[in-house]
């Protein structure tokens, strides 16, 4: 350590609870027997703070009312007073009870959590001047008020699981798109992209149905919109394209636009071939692309991977 920071060493605890800047800052002006330091002072020892970490670090040690700053100098107001390892913030007229810090201790608070809550407790103006025995009140309602709160996020977070490979809709959940009248083939053939989807984003949830039916609610607005206004039976055209709108509706399941042009083909010769009528060869298109996409891709699983190899192929009526 140079010559220049050779005397600036800090209480971890006090870190701890107050903040690394914060914490050295206190500890300087602490080992001055004046405890005060001229701001221009300050800034030389702390050089290797920017000016914008200096300031709010300063800020802070005012509004926990441990320093006095002026235009010219900042001063030590209050000294910081450690009990059971809890780094308690002096009032100018009290001290938090140590009754206290046990009672709250008694509801499985954490020292570091009501640490923590301590040093936010006191930031509040309302809290910097009150009796004994109101702060301590207040105290321990509003340690009691955030440990509610935070065992009922942890309870909340903890029910949220990552979505697995097998994963499968309920059976209300089923039912709740079956009485939607979508059909239960386009349900099923959203399974696997929508598994795909949530495991790559890596996130937890514990409304996986919810989402899921969201999803095929969704994807089954996009696909009946595509149907061709003309819904009489044809066959299948040399010429034949598939709509724009198609493409939009396989990006939702993560399909590249060049891996379905690919397939267009293969898709016309077998239903020249077969010289069979459709009502809707975009809709056709679309369950023949991601058959495709889904046998192709490695992560696919659960119910498509079991479709045989003809399934596009097979014409389901109404």
């Amino acid at each position: 350590m140079t010559e220049k920071y050779k005397d600036i060493n800090f209480s971890s605890e006090i870190a701890d609870s107050i903040g690394l800047e914060e914490a050295i800052i206190y500890s300087i002006l602490e080992k001055i027997s004046s405890n005060q330091l001229t701001l221009s002072e300050l800034d030389q020892k702390l050089s290797f703070l920017n000016i914008q970490r200096k300031f709010d670090a300063i800020s802070k040690l005012e509004k926990l009312g441990l320093v006095i700053k002026d235009d010219l100098s900042l001063s030590l107001k209050n000294k910081l007073k450690v009990k059971n390892d809890i780094p308690i913030v002096k009032n100018p007229t009290f001290d938090f009870s140590e009754e206290t810090i046990n009672q709250a201790k008694s509801f499985g608070m954490s020292n570091q959590f009501i640490r923590e809550k301590i040093i936010y407790f006191k930031s509040f103006p309302s809290n910097e001047v009150d009796s004994e025995y109101n702060s301590n009140y207040k105290l321990l309602k509003f340690l009691i008020k955030e440990w509610r709160k935070y065992e009922k996020e942890e309870v909340v977070e903890s029910k949220k699981t990552l979505i697995k490979k097998d994963w499968e809709p309920s059976v209300d959940g089923l039912s709740i798109l079956e009485s939607a009248s979508i059909e239960i083939d386009f349900v099923v053939k959203s399974i696997p992209e929508f598994i795909l989807y949530w495991q790559e984003k890596k996130m937890k949830s514990d409304t996986w149905n919810s989402l899921f039916i969201n999803h095929v609610r969704r994807q089954w607005a996009r696909y009946k919109n595509i149907i061709e206004d003309n819904v009489s039976p044809k066959k299948m055209a040399a010429d034949w394209y598939p709509h724009a709108n198609c493409f939009d509706v396989l990006k939702l399941a993560r399909i590249e636009e060049e891996f379905a042009k690919n397939q267009l083909p293969e898709f016309k010769i077998y239903w020249i071939d077969s010289n069979q009528v459709m009502m809707s060869w975009n809709s056709k298109f679309i369950q023949h692309v991601k058959y495709k996409w889904f046998k192709e891709n490695p992560k696919a699983s659960g119910i498509i991977s079991r479709l045989t190899d003809k399934e596009w192929a097979i014409e389901y009526s109404d």
